[in-house]
């Protein structure tokens, strides 16, 4: 399956969910294409598709894992019996995968949604699908590409947002340490659009107030790993 197919593929899914009223909304690679016309085709920041990855609600899962079989996505059955009530896994027909998160998304950090994810809705709330990729320590060239992409073409709704992306991280410290480990990253990419909107943000990150759990941890710093390591998980 080419990668416009993929990307095509989740799309009718995500489709399928609004018109069944099931929450379902994408993150990763297609959510990115799906708000950055500078992620797509031809783009400056496209990159190839490996999978699709959604999220859904605990009380959806059921009825999204209907759906995905019904579009022809075949169970991980040993999987989904192990991990179901947090991560779902599908194998299309081309060996790729369909990942479903179901309340929240952990690689390095714990990222939940809640209800903040009514049907109908296409890509995960902007904060916390910025925060899926600011949570990851050690950045790949796929998430640089993302991030670059959604401070090129989402930069107002990133300002507007600020404040919910301070509640997500104000009593956290160590997402909120991983996130500005990310954000420095980003103000030394080569493009200078991004780069500064990337410093601003990053400005506006050492302002946020954090609560008083998160303000004794950072007392302990970098001396003790504020993060969990993806295979761990």
């Amino acid at each position: 399956m080419s990668e416009i197919d993929r990307a095509a593929r989740a799309l009718s899914l995500l489709e399928s969910a609004r018109a069944a009223e099931v929450p379902a909304a994408a993150l990763g690679g297609v959510a990115f294409q799906l708000l950055c016309p500078s992620a797509r085709a031809e783009g400056r920041y496209h990159r190839a598709l490996a999978d699709i990855d959604l999220a859904t609600t605990g009380r959806s899962r059921r009825a999204l894992d209907a759906l995905a079989t019904a579009a022809g996505f075949v169970p991980d059955e040993q999987f989904n019996r192990m991990n179901g009530a947090t991560r779902l896994r599908y194998e299309d027909a081309d060996g790729s995968h369909l990942d479903v998160f179901v309340d929240e998304f952990r690689l390095c950090h714990a990222l939940t949604w809640g209800k903040r994810l009514p049907a109908g809705q296409l890509t995960l709330p902007l904060p916390e699908l910025l925060l899926t990729k600011l949570q990851v320590v050690q950045l790949e060239a796929k998430d640089i590409s993302d991030l670059l992409a959604l401070f090129t073409d989402r930069w107002p709704e990133i300002q507007a947002e600020r404040p919910r992306l301070g509640e997500l991280v104000r009593n956290d410290w160590g997402l909120w340490r991983t996130a500005r480990g990310s954000l420095e990253t980003l103000a030394g990419a080569p493009d200078d659009v991004a780069a500064g909107r990337a410093a601003e943000l990053l400005e506006h990150w050492h302002e946020i107030p954090l609560g008083p759990k998160a303000r004794m941890r950072a007392a302990v710093g970098d001396r003790v790993r504020w993060y969990e390591e993806p295979e761990e998980l």
